[in-house]
């Protein structure tokens, strides 16, 4: 699967699910509408690389007056919290970490994945890049509707 052909539903680890966990998600779909406001806030990071989030919708996002067809957000030189206006017309955004060890941007690596939590106006990814000794710690952010988290 290319990024240019992104699936119209939640992609969960095989990997994980060989070690008996069902519940990892290697890319998740956010619903969302047309020029819906969104904040994405870096909650915490717990590993030696650089850790980021990658975001895609049908028709682009809007972020710091930047129209753009997708975008990687890295928590290192990003705000801790980035407002992002989604243009959409299948209603939905597209979520996966990023990472990088300093040879280049790295994803959706065989053992990658994210832990998803529903919360009142949005969702919590707990991110794994590398490795199945895990605690989903590697990166943690949260997409929430509206202009400004609370």
């Amino acid at each position: 699967m290319s990024k240019r052909d992104l699936p119209l539903e939640r992609i969960y680890s095989n990997a994980f699910k060989e070690r008996g966990r069902d519940d990892v998600v290697k890319i998740d779909l956010f619903p969302v509408s047309d020029g819906e406001l969104l904040t994405l806030t870096f909650e915490s990071t717990d590993s030696p690389w650089r850790q980021g989030a990658w975001l895609k919708t049908d028709m682009g996002l809007i972020i710091n007056e930047q129209e753009c067809p997708s975008a990687v957000l890295w928590q290192d030189n990003a705000p801790k919290e980035v407002l992002i206006e989604c243009r959409t017309k299948n209603g939905c955004m597209h979520v996966y970490n990023m990472w990088d060890r300093g040879l280049g941007p790295s994803s959706l690596a065989w053992s990658s994945g994210m832990l998803v939590e529903d919360l009142p106006n949005g969702r919590r990814y707990r991110c794994n890049d590398i490795g199945f000794e895990t605690n989903f710690s590697k990166l943690v952010f949260r997409i929430e509707r509206g202009s400004s988290a609370t």
